[in-house]
């Protein structure tokens, strides 16, 4: 079974690892595993839920996150407060418990219920739609992608990151990959990519387009106003962005304070919207900029 990474079958416990494994053998691709502490874990296959008999307990789910962790949940403390865990291969656990807060802000999170385990898998090349709508407008404006979650951004910011980054046409491409999810499949030699892992957003958005010189930069899920800013200073410098963020349409997305700041400054040149159509497939909802200043519009009342 190779949907399921080494790692993750030797944290499972025995008792109910054979069970998460024999319900995966049963479907064609695994994207997630949930686990929970006294409910049914799920697994998630081309975006359907699908459950399996197994229930941990919570000694079990402690010993699951220990695992994890590497024999130390204290090194992953930070992470950990903001809702993940980072293990190598690009896989990211979500994680969800009782927060501990101190000043108004999450400090640490205990009794953990719930563990979300995300699995990278390579794909045939995607998103040959996307790059050709930057280079109808020269590379000048970035493109924003947006979804509900689970429909497979990363992975297709991943492959836009491949195609971009290779072959005659390759440019110089900074990833920005604050969760250690988008390096996965990107350690090919023949790559012009800079891989910028563990920066905060606005930190590695800023610190690329000052010193690395790229003339295409990529992350993945953008929201908040220090990302816009760091964003709209990269604008400024000339530097297109490939991004993504959560949304079910542009009106909803552009009604959102950073998203609008970004819209105004000119930021993207197209909004793209995905949905699945297959396996290793997406179709594309393409609303360009002047298109989307009416749902801008619509957004602000």
């Amino acid at each position: 079974m190779n949907d399921i990474p080494e790692c993750i079958k030797l944290a499972l416990p025995h008792r109910v690892g054979g069970e998460i494994i024999n319900a995966a053998k049963k479907l064609d691709r695994v994207e997630e595993i949930r686990l929970h502490c006294g409910r049914r874990a799920t697994l998630t296959s081309l975006g359907k839920n699908v459950a399996t008999p197994a229930v941990l307990t919570r000694s079990e789910m402690d010993s699951v996150l220990m695992r994890l962790c590497e024999g130390s949940v204290y090194a992953y403390r930070d992470t950990i407060a903001e809702g993940y865990i980072s293990l190598r291969g690009g896989i990211r656990v979500g994680v969800c418990g009782r927060a501990a807060l101190s000043g108004g802000k999450i400090c640490g999170v205990y009794e953990i219920d719930t563990l979300v385990i995300r699995i990278p898998h390579q794909s045939p090349p995607l998103g040959k739609e996307i790059i050709d709508l930057m280079k109808e407008g020269g590379f000048t404006n970035g493109v924003l992608i947006y979804s509900p979650p689970g429909v497979g951004k990363t992975t297709l910011l991943r492959s836009l990151a491949v195609m971009l980054a290779s072959g005659k046409d390759a440019r110089r491409v900074s990833v920005i990959d604050t969760r250690g999810e988008l390096a996965y499949s990107l350690d090919s030699p023949m790559l012009c990519i800079d891989l910028l892992s563990g920066y905060p957003k606005h930190v590695g958005l800023t610190l690329a387009s000052r010193t690395l010189g790229p003339e295409v930069m990529i992350c993945d899920e953008i929201g908040s106003r220090a990302e816009a800013e760091a964003i709209c200073e990269a604008h400024n410098c000339g530097v297109p962005l490939i991004a993504t963020a959560h949304a079910s349409s542009v009106r909803e997305l552009l009604g959102r304070a950073g998203m609008g700041m970004l819209h105004r400054a000119g930021t993207f040149g197209a909004y793209v919207g995905i949905s699945r159509s297959g396996n290793f497939s997406f179709a594309y909802d393409i609303c360009k900029r002047e298109d989307a200043d009416i749902a801008y519009l619509e957004s602000r009342g």
